[in-house]
């Protein structure tokens, strides 16, 4: 895939350059689905995905003929794709922050499909359509990082980081919830909401985890550029 080493190498060295440490890094053959996928389904998230604070990725998706998105592999351990609903990340281990490069990896109208990745992870970052890999987006890791490091909200650093002047991307951050922000009938509080309040660790406020008897409901914020 054309410009993502310099997508991942540039969001790796920005927080490696800002004390932060790497527990792996795989690329190409050596990336794998199970590796995302829940152990409680087959997969490997205990040894890999669910054991960082923050897993970052940069891979192809899109939505197959059954109308599920999905994540792109090169290697098949287990499988080609990699389905966003057979993700359960949080649970009894570690992960707050996933972040995936990637196109097409929810639908607007159906956010809530995600609902049960959320098991203590706090944000997830990725798309709603295209994002764009070429000469003018080889700097989006890098960006994202530079925003994280300087105390951006997640939320932003996403959002911010992977836009660009020339190709419109288009991001989408959902974040996990308490009932506290939200009575399901008013505005909600978005002040204090996970999606407004959290930062990467050390770089300002991060939010308490939220257990599954405590997520109560999605927020999510989306643009395009």
């Amino acid at each position: 895939m054309d410009y993502a080493f310099s997508v991942c190498n540039g969001f790796y060295e920005k927080l490696i350059e800002a004390g932060h440490t790497c527990a792996f890094y795989y690329a190409n053959d050596d990336c794998w689905e199970r590796d995302l996928r829940s152990a409680t389904l087959g997969g490997e998230d205990t040894n890999y995905g669910d054991t960082v604070d923050l897993f970052f990725m940069n891979t192809h998706g899109g939505i197959d003929n059954s109308g599920n998105h999905y994540l792109h592999y090169n290697n098949p351990v287990d499988n080609f794709h990699g389905n966003l609903t057979n993700m359960r990340l949080g649970d009894d281990y570690n992960l707050e922050w996933l972040l995936i490069k990637a196109c097409s990896l929810v639908d607007l109208n159906n956010v809530g499909a995600v609902w049960d990745m959320f098991q203590r992870l706090h944000i997830f970052c990725g798309s709603w359509d295209k994002m764009w890999s070429g000469p003018t987006t080889d700097e989006v890791g890098e960006d994202v990082a530079q925003n994280l490091i300087d105390g951006e909200p997640v939320y932003n650093a996403w959002i911010d980081g992977v836009s660009d002047w020339w190709e419109d991307n288009h991001p989408i951050v959902i974040a996990a919830e308490r009932s506290e922000t939200w009575d399901g009938i008013n505005e909600p509080d978005w002040a204090n909401t996970t999606l407004f309040r959290d930062h990467l660790l050390g770089h300002g406020e991060t939010v308490e985890d939220i257990w599954p008897d405590q997520k109560a409901w999605l927020s999510y914020i989306y643009a395009e550029g």
